[in-house]
């Protein structure tokens, strides 16, 4: 008769990845915060503490992604060294494992503990192909390492010369990386450009404000062939987009309904995805990447935020 009873084996659960973490603690911040603001009761409140929150969801993720980011191009660039190591390992006689065991010794900076994982899976006598596939899939948002692993890789399965396939794709890597490195010295003053472009904008918007605003204010009742009008706030008495979206931005800086407020909220917003479109702009010149423009884009974003809740909450805007 049997004492204990074995437990049914049920489906092991993952463990949350770093990713997954991260977005759960953003969320739970953001759904407190929002929490706080409705107990308060004020609308304002309530409305900086969602702009709070969506900057406290966005702003993990992006440093998250953008950590990785310069990991792997921190690994690319180590990438043609450790190569070049392993092809003169394997010229002078050695095995793929004994060639890269040797390069263990050797500090390539963020690169080292990749290869570390390669010589533990070699002493495991884990296939060399199998090695490289999964040293691939840590690096697989790097196409550089990839294109060049799948040349080794074919060169192993052919068995070619695998000593001379990997000296000419550490060179050609190199070669790759100083034309980038060039195209981005020579990108990098139209990366300049769109800052400066941006807050030409933000500075012409602000200014914009403050002329019209009184002028529309003050300018006296027209008449048209008979018929009379003036200048008013094309928002009133509308409660679609985007006068729904301008008036809780009201809600948000403290503005009340009217003329000063329809051109604060629509140069805001203009000024918003000027900025937030420049920086993707910017990251894709100077570094050919979106991720990288994504800085530059939160940026923008940040400062055109600051810029206009610094004049609405000093009350410097005309109303």
């Amino acid at each position: 008769m049997k004492l204990f009873k074995k437990k049914p084996k049920g489906k092991r659960k993952e463990p949350m990845t770093s990713r997954q973490k991260v977005i759960l603690g953003s969320v739970a911040a953001s759904v407190v915060l929002i929490f706080i603001g409705i107990i308060i009761g004020d609308p304002a409140i309530v409305g900086n503490l969602i702009i709070l929150s969506v900057f406290i969801i966005i702003l993990p993720l992006f440093m998250q992604r953008y950590t990785r980011y310069l990991w792997v191009r921190a690994v690319e660039e180590q990438f043609p060294n450790f190569i070049r190591d392993v092809a003169d390992s394997v010229r002078s006689g050695m095995s793929f494992k004994e060639a890269v065991s040797i390069a263990s010794r050797t500090d390539y900076g963020k690169l080292s503990p990749e290869v570390e994982k390669m010589k533990n899976r070699l002493s495991w006598d884990i296939p060399s192909m199998r090695v490289l596939d999964i040293f691939g899939k840590e690096v697989k948002e790097s196409k550089l390492i990839s294109e060049a692993l799948n040349i080794i890789k074919e060169s192993i399965m052919s068995g070619g010369n695998v000593a001379a396939t990997m000296n000419a794709v550490a060179r050609d890597t190199v070669s790759f990386k100083e034309i980038e490195a060039e195209r981005r010295s020579m990108v990098g003053q139209h990366v300049m450009i769109m800052y400066a472009i941006f807050f030409m904008f933000l500075g012409i918007s602000i200014m914009i404000i403050f002329v019209m605003v009184p002028m529309v204010n003050t300018q006296p009742q027209m008449t048209v062939g008979g018929m009379g009008g003036q200048f008013s706030n094309p928002c009133q008495d509308v409660g679609y987009f985007p006068c729904n979206f301008f008036s809780a931005l009201g809600v948000i800086f403290s503005m009340p309904d009217g003329i000063g407020l329809y051109y604060v909220a629509l140069f805001f917003t203009v000024v918003l995805i000027q900025g937030i479109f420049s920086g993707l702009i910017a990251g894709q010149l100077g570094e050919n990447s979106i991720l990288a423009g994504s800085k530059h884009s939160l940026i923008m974003a940040i400062i055109a935020i600051a810029v206009f809740f610094f004049f609405a909450k000093a009350g410097m805007f005309p109303v």
